[in-house]
């Protein structure tokens, strides 16, 4: 994969600041990048309102960066929506849901929803996984061709199966493609099983995950036609109808 260093540095400062606001030095140790190299992309983050220096020498985050969002509002709002039903899906149905979206080559857990029980199964908001791995990351990666898949498969750091078996990966994916959801049901870290499926805007691209976590015994072939048609159901109501009848 071809990149332009510096352009893969800066999106990685910013990336680096939307979760914490850090001084130069801390952003020149975090990114393994020399202090001048860090003062210049912040010179030129900030001459464009991206950043801006506090109080302290502690950059964060600025209003120039607003405009950039515009193109990616009706994704915040499906995943608003479908957070706030989590809660009530994960009550109603007794098993637990969560919300993942790409980051880069992980999955990120942002939100997350548990029943009454003295054993949490999803992992807190904010975890982080392989990209690669499970029914998420074949959710997630259902639209990917098969050479940034094995890209991706390449550079996975993680000692998990998917790395060692690429097949699994493959054979998600086109699960996904052929029946709508991934369904992981085979051993692993965690001893759970899980059942995945693409969240779609209203343009179709695939914008994030939507999973529940159980036990083996959640997931038979009657059931999964349920959560699927159930999963479905929750993604369609949180779409803009207007625009996606577009």
């Amino acid at each position: 994969m071809n990149k332009i260093p510096a352009v893969d540095k800066t999106i990685q400062l910013l990336t680096v600041l939307s979760e914490k606001d850090y001084s130069q030095a801390e952003l020149s140790a975090k990114l393994n990048i020399s202090m001048s190299t860090a003062y210049r992309i912040l010179m030129t983050l900030q001459a464009h309102r991206w950043v801006r220096k506090k109080a302290g020498g502690i950059y964060t985050l600025a209003e120039g960066l607003l405009p950039l969002t515009r193109g990616i509002s009706e994704d915040v709002a499906i995943l608003e929506k479908i957070a706030e039903k989590l809660p009530g899906l994960s009550e109603k149905y007794q098993i637990a849901c969560k919300l993942s979206v790409r980051r880069e080559e992980e999955q990120l857990t942002v939100c997350r929803a548990e029943p009454p029980g003295p054993v949490a199964l999803t992992g807190q908001s904010g975890s982080t996984f392989p990209l690669i791995e499970g029914s998420v990351g074949a959710a997630l990666l259902a639209d990917t061709s098969e050479k940034e898949l094995r890209q991706l498969i390449r550079t996975c750091p993680a000692d998990i199966p998917e790395k060692q078996e690429p097949q699994l990966l493959s054979d998600a994916v086109s699960e996904v493609r052929r029946q709508g959801f991934a369904l992981n049901a085979r051993p692993n870290r965690w001893n759970i099983a899980a059942l995945s499926i693409p969240v779609r805007n209203s343009s179709g691209n695939i914008i994030a995950a939507l999973t529940l976590v159980g036990c083996k015994e959640d997931f038979t072939e009657e059931k999964n036609n349920q959560w699927k048609e159930m999963l479905n159901d929750t993604m369609y109501n949180c779409i803009d109808k207007k625009e996606y009848c577009k």
